[in-house]
């Protein structure tokens, strides 16, 4: 199963409902160049993620941290953070997605297995990541599992929950026993994630009016140089280059899903005016706004 388009509300957070609330936990393999904008966009859920990158070679982005990801490769991402993923080694680049809601580990609200080892490292800055590689023998330990719940989860057998919860109980066992330590017991990279988390809110309630530095400084309490530093950190990308990409995104789901004009597109999603939309629109996807919108409806 492939999600073409991320639904993302205007927190920044995913809604995809992964798996059903009496089995928490969905699995997923992603073609790159099937999604509707090529790559999977900044977002956060309360899910736990694990990622097996199955074709090509894909970068994954954890809050200022990047992953270059081949064939046989993974990451942990833990619930909460930022994270968004771009296919480097070709558009057939492709990777298998287990999400899980953190309680399925936990057997039942305020059990031992939630206090003791589900609970306090949900929010450890020890355990906001971890990059998955195949030569250390725990770490292929756990891409193993990842590939075998996908096979589990796609031939939905008898028994198929209880052993994806076995394998899942597995990986997250791994990951604390080998948690990394004599990490800084801060909460500056929380503060991070939540600042730059409040940035994308801003930016995805007001893409389309006018939004300056200042806007955004109010916005979430921190200077201007604050939210450009903290931004450029974690994202690896400016705040006015992710508007501009954000604001393009929008208009492409408008060219395909609407019969406005492109005038009125651009002035919905916050362009100053339709020549400029029409230049940017062209110089990110090398073509314009009416030769893809006639591209996207031959195909369906």
């Amino acid at each position: 199963m492939q999600i073409l388009e991320l639904p993302i509300d205007l927190e920044g957070m995913e809604t995809t409902k992964h798996g059903s609330f009496s089995f928490p936990l969905a699995m997923y393999h992603s073609v790159m160049g099937k999604n509707v904008l090529g790559h999977t966009p900044w977002h956060w859920h309360g899910e736990l993620q694990f990622c097996l990158v199955t074709e090509g070679s894909i970068r994954f982005f954890v809050n200022e941290k990047q992953y270059l990801l081949q064939a046989g490769e993974g990451v942990f991402i833990n619930s909460g953070y930022l994270h968004m993923a771009k296919p480097e080694g070709g558009l057939d680049s492709a990777y298998i997605c287990l999400d899980a809601a953190p309680r399925l580990l936990a057997s039942f609200s305020g059990s031992a297995l939630e206090e003791k080892y589900v609970t306090p490292f949900l929010k450890d800055p020890a355990m906001e990541d971890r990059r998955l590689a195949p030569d250390v023998p725990w770490q292929k330990a756990i891409l193993d599992r990842i590939g075998r719940a996908y096979g589990l989860f796609e031939a939905q057998q008898f028994g198929c929950e209880l052993l994806l919860t076995v394998l899942l109980q597995e990986m997250w066992l791994l990951l604390l026993e080998h948690r990394p330590q004599g990490e800084a017991a801060s909460h500056s990279r929380l503060q991070e994630n939540t600042v730059v988390q409040g940035i994308l809110s801003y930016i995805s309630r007001n893409f389309d009016r006018r939004i300056t530095l200042e806007d955004i400084s109010r916005a979430v309490s921190f200077s201007g140089g604050e939210c450009c530093r903290l931004f450029k950190k974690v994202t690896g990308d400016t705040i006015f280059s992710y508007l501009k990409s954000y604001r393009l995104a929008r208009s492409m789901e408008l060219l395909r899903d609407t019969q406005l004009s492109v005038s009125q597109i651009a002035y919905d999603t916050g362009f100053c005016s339709t020549s400029y939309f029409i230049e940017i629109f062209k110089s990110q996807n090398n073509t314009t706004p009416l030769q893809y919108r006639k591209a996207v409806n031959s195909t369906k």
